[in-house]
């Protein structure tokens, strides 16, 4: 009987063991870990429930976050992670945005613009926590420099500002001869294409003398004392021509005038772009020392651009310029 009874305690001390048995730190699934401070706990008590949370990115896709530890062991893990998704990125002017990544955390989307456009900023996005990460690229559009040709001049084609595509053709000033292309394109890099032509001076011709045949008349005899004076012709050389170099304004473009080549008093009146005005006269002359006269017109950005009246004076052989206000009526019949 005694014995009996000596078993039937061991038997209830081992059942109560191992109730209140301890747990170990329970193991998450994929992408997710302990809640709070239990993840600082090496061992749990018997009947702790502890609660688990997707890592940074993921998101719960469903199930109970919380388990419990009884006789040592944790109740299963029903709660599965998964990846946060961006969504779409905002739309950028004149470009596309790739996607082959995908749209969720840790996927990189890539911004490209179309031809005719430069992009400006980062092209790759990176979906982050918190959704996309970074400022938007923008896609400016090209615009190469304006081109000038030494001892050239705009024949046809666009006048500024030269976007992508823009085609200029030159040609050269008189004395002056083509060494490459005529024609230029604006590149989708900002240059031109091809090289910038080239006017190089055409040779001098050849003076060839003629020997005329000799005479079968007999030479008239002249007296000892008498003098014969030969006059030599004028000569037929004219002094050199002035010619201005093409006059070139930033932001600006030819309005109305010469074309080229800019011999002596020469006009050109220029215009500003728009979002530009002019702080200066917006006509020249070619001077007689081949400097444009007065200095070359000056385009800059803030107030738009003011309209230009040019006529020339009565009395005077030099244009006259004045800017008026937008919505200002330009004078008609000027008189003395």
């Amino acid at each position: 009987m005694a014995a009996s009874f000596l078993l039937l305690l061991t038997c209830v001390g081992l059942f109560l063991s191992a109730q209140a048995q301890d747990c170990s730190s329970p193991v998450g699934g994929d992408n997710m870990g302990l809640k709070g401070n239990d993840i600082l706990l090496q061992s749990f008590p018997d009947g702790t429930k502890v609660t688990f949370a997707c890592d940074v990115g993921y998101v719960t896709a469903g199930g109970s976050a919380s388990i419990t530890c009884t006789a040592g062991d944790w109740s299963s893990l029903r709660m599965t992670c998964k990846r946060k998704q961006c969504g779409a990125f905002e739309d950028v002017p004149n470009g596309s945005v790739d996607y082959s990544e995908g749209n969720e955390f840790g996927d990189k989307l890539t911004v490209t613009c179309k031809p005719g456009y430069d992009l400006v900023g980062n092209p790759n996005i990176l979906c982050g926590n918190e959704g996309w990460m970074g400022r938007p690229p923008v896609c400016e559009e090209v615009d190469c420099k304006e081109p000038v040709v030494g001892f050239g001049h705009w024949d046809s084609g666009s006048r500024g500002p030269y976007t992508y595509k823009a085609t200029v053709t030159f040609k050269c000033n008189e004395g002056y001869r083509m060494t490459n292309s005529a024609t230029i394109i604006c590149g989708i890099n900002e240059l031109w294409e091809p090289a910038l032509p080239k006017c190089e001076a055409v040779p001098a011709d050849t003076t060839t003398t003629t020997k005329s045949p000799e005479s079968t008349t007999k030479p008239t005899a002249v007296p000892a004392d008498t003098t014969t004076t030969t006059k030599s012709p004028e000569s037929t050389t004219k002094p050199t021509e002035v010619d201005c170099k093409e006059p070139v304004v930033g932001f600006g473009h030819w309005d109305s005038g010469s074309r080229g080549p800019y011999t002596y008093k020469a006009t050109v009146t220029f215009k500003c772009n728009e979002g530009y005005r002019m702080t200066n006269s917006a006509t020249i002359i070619c001077g007689i020392n081949e400097l444009w006269e007065p200095a070359l017109p000056k385009c800059e950005a803030g107030v738009p651009t003011p309209h230009t009246i040019s006529y020339i004076s009565p009395n005077q052989q030099s244009t006259t310029s004045h800017r008026a206000r937008r919505g200002a009526v330009p004078l008609h019949g000027l008189r003395k």
